[in-house]
């Protein structure tokens, strides 16, 4: 079967670096379609032309249009499965109707200038994105292709970058890759975080290179209660790091989970959750305001920049919020049965609400809700005691008991449907 669409990646000398067969694609085509800057490469072109001038929408519909007569070209810049046009056709179209023609990705140039292997570099874009979450993914690796837009520029990046004591890197920024302009200089991410965004041309990537080790800061994947900084007492408004750990197992986080995580405290919860939730969110509520210094400094301290504080008072606060597939509630202010009803009516089908309680009263008004909503949640009493020194000797001294209990959606679910 003779595809109806062949996308062309054009580098950025246009037609010189052109294999022979994506010439001659270009020359057998009914329809050449594309951006303008590509377009101008081909001024030899007799066929007709479908310049994406309008808008995006408006071009796709147009090129939908002119699909069912085939003999359509469409121009992409470098490979176009590359944080390209080719994922949007896909989507569009039957793989069977598409042929790709790719040249070398704006990630493969700049790893071959700088003389770099990158067979486990990852990439991130920028490109139309938002910056959160950033500094999380960084540490999932130490060497990183970045893709930048007019808003996300190299300098912003780094700034970012600084904000949350990201700074063990190597930023390389490759501009105008493939062209006769091409530039590629090397900074520190304090010296590219004094720079302006328009010192960069509008087309370049990012080359991160981890220059030391150390991770979350230097605080480590999971950190001690000291590692948080705490409105007074120090010892308190924390969740202790033995029920900490607990909570998030019972949470079974992955990597794109949404969280929410309400009273919050210090944000130590927010925070761990964050670290292993590296390309989700974190929503944290916290109604005190004098915890948001605390919490504000520990969410840049330990580098989780996909940590979102919101202050104000829950249930209220958090409305607007992505569905959560996990829900932490240490805390209440006296609306507990509020709170938990929207958080259950809010979590995914397959989702988990951990709640804890220190008090005699927290537990009988979560026993008595659970009650009301007809829920069995598993039920824990965590009692622990630290080793502290006495003399020459060590002894036992006991932390406050914990209650947890552990909701489970897709249980509960289940457990309903056998009923009827």
């Amino acid at each position: 079967m003779t595809a109806a669409i062949t996308i062309v990646g054009v580098p950025e000398d246009g037609c010189i670096s052109l294999t022979s067969r994506a010439v001659n694609a270009v020359a057998q085509a009914r329809v050449l379609a594309g951006h303008p800057r590509l377009l101008h490469w081909f001024p030899q072109f007799k066929g007709r032309l479908l310049p994406m001038d309008n808008g995006f929408r408006p071009w796709l519909n147009q090129l939908i249009d002119e699909s069912e007569e085939g003999e359509v070209v469409v121009l992409a810049s470098g490979d176009p499965l590359f944080y390209g046009i080719g994922s949007t056709l896909r989507k569009q179209f039957d793989l069977r109707e598409l042929c790709f023609i790719p040249s070398p990705s704006s990630m493969q140039l700049a790893f071959s200038r700088l003389g770099l292997p990158w067979q486990d570099a990852r990439s991130l874009s920028l490109h139309g994105r938002k910056m959160a979450g950033l500094v999380c993914q960084l540490q999932q690796g130490d060497l990183f292709v970045i893709l930048t837009d007019s808003t996300n520029t190299p300098s912003v990046i780094a700034q970012h970058l600084l904000h949350y004591r990201e700074t063990s890197w190597q930023l390389s920024v490759c501009e105008q890759l493939g062209a006769p302009g091409e530039r590629i200089t090397v900074y520190r991410v304090a010296e590219l975080a004094e720079l302006s965004g328009d010192e960069f041309d509008p087309l370049n990537v990012i080359i991160a290179e981890r220059t030391a080790p150390g991770f979350w800061g230097e605080y480590g994947q999971f950190a001690d209660d000291d590692a948080f900084e705490k409105r007074m007492p120090q010892r308190g408004l924390i969740t202790k790091q033995p029920v900490r750990h607990l909570a998030l197992a019972e949470m079974r986080l992955r990597p794109a989970t949404t969280v929410w995580d309400i009273g919050t405290g210090s944000g130590s919860i927010a925070i761990e959750a964050a670290k292993q939730c590296w390309q989700g969110s974190v929503y944290t509520v916290e109604c005190n305001e004098a915890c948001y210094p605390a919490i504000e400094a520990n969410i840049a301290g330990h580098g989780t920049d996909n940590v979102t504080l919101l202050k104000g008072r829950a249930p209220e606060a958090l409305a607007g919020l992505p569905v959560p597939d996990a829900v932490f509630v240490g805390g209440t202010r006296g609306a507990m049965g509020d709170i938990l009803s929207h958080c259950w009516q809010q979590l995914t089908e397959q989702g988990v609400l951990v709640v804890t309680a220190v008090t005699i009263d927290s537990v009988v008004e979560i026993h008595q809700w659970s009650k009301l909503n007809r829920l069995n949640p598993k039920v824990q009493l965590a009692s622990v005691s630290q080793g502290v020194p006495l003399a020459h000797y060590t002894r036992y001294q006991a932390e406050n008991p914990i209650h947890l209990f552990i909701f489970n959606k897709s249980v509960t679910l289940q457990g309903n449907n056998n009923e009827q």
